[in-house]
Order: C-alpha cells, then sequence, then structure tokens
C-alpha cells in the first residue's frame, strides 16, 4: 500500500493580502522578532510572511488579540473582578474590546501575485504524511495526536514550527525544493485562508514569490476592517 503524500497546491498567480508595516508591508521582520509566528522556522534559519486569501481574513488574525472575553449574553466576562479604586484612578484598564485609533498608525494594506508550490497543511493526505514524523512530538507537548486540531492549535507553536523546518528542506530527486510555504486555514475559521511564504536565499527585501502590487495606510473607513472588528466585538477609542 503506497504511503500518503503531501498535498501540494500551486498558487497559480493568485492574489493575496497583507497587513503589514510600512515603509514595506511585504519585507521580512527583522530576525530579533522572528520565531514566534505559528509556521516560523523552529531553528530561526529562515523568516516566513504571512498573507490570506482576503484583506477581511488578514483583519480577522491581526486584531483577535484584542478580542473580550465574553458571556453568550455579551457581558464582560470581567466585569464582575473587584479593582480596587487607588489603582484603578493610577492605571485605568482601557474598556475591554476596545482598540486605540492610533492602532493604524504605520501600519499599510497591500495585495500581490503569488507564485510557487505550498503544502496544504489542511489536506488530510498532507496530515496523514507528516504523521509518522511528528506523533511523538505532539504527544510529548500534550497534544492528543497528531492532526488537523493541533496544527491548528494557538500554543505550544514548537509543533508546527518544527513542521515547518520540515517542509522547508524538502526538496525532490534532483535537489529542486519541494515547496516555498504552507497553506493553512485561520485558527478564526476554516473559510479563511491563510499562507506562510518562506524565506529562501537571495530573498532580499522579500519574497520573489510575490509580485508586489501599491501598498496604502489603513482606512478607518475600509469595510473590510469594520466586518472584522464586528466579528471579534471591537470598537475604538479615543
Amino acid at each position: 500500500m503506497p504511503a500518503p503524500e503531501l498535498e501540494v497546491v500551486d498558487a497559480a498567480d493568485r492574489i493575496v493580502w497583507r497587513v503589514g508595516r510600512a515603509p514595506d508591508p511585504w519585507a521580512w521582520i527583522d530576525r530579533q522578532y522572528a520565531g514566534h509566528q505559528r509556521w516560523d522556522d523552529a531553528n530561526g534559519v529562515f523568516r516566513t510572511v504571512y498573507a490570506g486569501d482576503s484583506l477581511y481574513g488578514c483583519y480577522v488574525e491581526v486584531l483577535a488579540y484584542s478580542r473580550p472575553d465574553v458571556n453568550s449574553d455579551g457581558s464582560d466576562m470581567l466585569a464582575g473582578i473587584a479593582e480596587d479604586s487607588e489603582d484603578a484612578a493610577k492605571f485605568p484598564v482601557p474598556v475591554a474590546g476596545s482598540i486605540p485609533r492610533d492602532w493604524i498608525g504605520g501600519r499599510m494594506v497591500t495585495s500581490a501575485t503569488l507564485a510557487g508550490p505550498y503544502a496544504d497543511v489542511r489536506a488530510a493526505d498532507t496530515i496523514a504524511a507528516l504523521r509518522p514524523d511528528f506523533l511523538r512530538l505532539a504527544l510529548r507537548l500534550g497534544y492528543p495526536d497528531f492532526d488537523a486540531a493541533a496544527l491548528k492549535s494557538a500554543n505550544p507553536r514548537e509543533l508546527t514550527q518544527h513542521v515547518a523546518s520540515h517542509l522547508y528542506a524538502l526538496t525532490d530527486d534532483h535537489g529542486t525544493t519541494r515547496v516555498d510555504g504552507v497553506r493553512f486555514a485561520s485558527r478564526h475559521g476554516d473559510d479563511l485562508t491563510m499562507w506562510g511564504i518562506f524565506e529562501r536565499p537571495g530573498d532580499e527585501p522579500a519574497s520573489r514569490h510575490l509580485a508586489q502590487d501599491s501598498a496604502q495606510l489603513v482606512n478607518l473607513a475600509d469595510p473590510e476592517l469594520s466586518r472584522a472588528m464586528t466579528l471579534h466585538r471591537l470598537v475604538w477609542r479615543d
């Protein structure tokens, strides 16, 4: 019986989006800040830049850190916690689910045409092909199995980062790299397709697999931004 094989997809000049930092939102992150995201390299050799099939999906990802913890009726789960009045006066806590308007400062939205082969880590064949190599690590990290749920877990990221390192190093019989990154699903919904593009030697200041379009500063009135904020129950604060 043949062993399962990675499902590799050709980006085929797909348009992808990103919310990133000015002046070049597609530029590789400074190495001192690399290594903390889901598909970054476990060994710190290469960097990964992230993109989405939609601008909405990108906003959903970057705003998720501010989601309030709410009850089923929408009330704040932390509202009943007693707070020292003196501490509250000196160190006021922002309203849960509120984001300062200056969040948009220095952030840009952009799109690009993506090329290259990518491992689809959502696919059953890919998960089955990787499982023999990573089941032991998954169990050691506390996961019950190496499966789609483990690959979507927020923490620990050691598992997905080791998978990224493994995929980065794969070559065919001619020594050509097999994939240039991963296609994965957002933790916030399987309908949001995301991409992680690996840095290769000579890729400066950004990946050669991205034919970049122009970039604009984030606009508070962007309907995709408003839609993502509604999803996460977020509001602006002054």
